[in-house]
């Protein structure tokens, strides 16, 4: 009987840690359940997008592009970047910020220009 007892207040403990533990975790971690959405996109595959990905940066001017493959592709810091396109750290900055604007521009013709601060 005593070991049923102690069992209890075990499983008790483990239950309200779980709950605990389930109520501390961000709504973005929690898992969804049901079916996806009929409505929503099927997923590119990643093969279509990476020809998507480098047909909109051979359109991107020629010191963004170099920028953002340096940064975001090779994964460089910006030090680095900067000493091997041999300009200022903030010239990197802000031509990557440039080069990402031009991207998502080509990205995403459906916006345009004027709704460029509204989101």
């Amino acid at each position: 009987m005593a070991r049923h007892e102690v069992l209890d207040s075990y499983l008790r403990q483990i239950i309200v840690r779980s709950f605990l533990d389930e109520r501390r975790r961000g709504w973005w971690r929690r898992e969804r359940v049901g079916t996806p959405d009929a409505d929503s996109p099927m997923p590119a595959s990643p093969h279509e997008d990476r020809l998507v990905m480098l047909q909109a940066l051979a359109a991107v001017p020629p010191r963004q592009r170099a920028v953002l493959v340096l940064r975001y592709w090779e994964d460089l810091p910006i030090d680095e970047v900067a000493a091997l396109l041999d300009c200022s750290p903030g010239t990197v900055k802000s031509q990557s910020a440039r080069g990402l604007d031009t991207l998502r521009g080509l990205l995403s013709p459906v916006h345009s220009p004027s709704e460029k601060g509204q989101r």
